[in-house]
């Protein structure tokens, strides 16, 4: 009788043995089915961070001028876009009274709200600050001005980087001023 124990015994350990291997293939599968959602979210994520970042570069490099530089203007412009944008900004000219009235410009980004992002395209909204100043030809006196800025760009991904494709201005007024519903900048 005490060989049927050792027999029972045996069976009883190889069952718990086989229900043990069991749970762990059971966690280890669902843990296998949970990593590409994750791995999803942080792609996504990833993304929503990379877009914001060339939106955000872009805006700066638009709302940035010195009338030193036209040329460098244009191709930090021209390396954040892609597309008809990109043409058209190589194809552009800087307006001279932009050297004659030494107009100098820079943009500090305040906010950027990536809002779609559907596979290779994105679309962001981005708030800056521009501050803006010039030499009065006229009177010789410089003259400066802040302004808040708001565009909404669409952006691309060519070559693992985000590119700018379109620009809409929404809007633009002197900074501090408020409106209904609106908290500062």
């Amino acid at each position: 009788m005490t060989a049927g124990r050792g027999a029972g015994y045996a069976l009883f350990g190889l069952a718990a043995l086989l229900a043990a291997a069991a749970v762990a293939s059971a966690w280890s599968g669902a843990s296998r089915l949970a990593a590409p959602g994750e791995d999803a979210a942080v792609r996504a994520a990833a993304d929503a961070a990379a877009a914001s970042a060339a939106a955000s570069a872009f805006v700066s490099a638009y709302g940035g001028f010195d009338y030193r530089d036209p040329d460098g203007y244009t191709a930090r412009l021209a390396a954040l876009s892609s597309g008809e944008l990109r043409d058209a900004i190589a194809r552009a000219a800087i307006d001279p009274a932009a050297a004659s009235g030494q107009l100098r410009s820079r943009a500090d980004v305040r906010w950027v709200a990536v809002e779609a992002l559907p596979g290779a395209a994105a679309e962001a909204t981005v708030r800056s600050l521009q501050v803006r100043s010039r030499m009065d030809p006229t009177t010789g006196r410089a003259a400066s001005e802040e302004v808040t800025q708001q565009v909404r760009l669409q952006l691309v991904r060519e070559g693992g980087r985000w590119l700018v494709t379109e620009v809409v201005l929404l809007g633009e007024e002197p900074a501090g001023a408020r409106g209904p519903g609106r908290e500062g900048s």
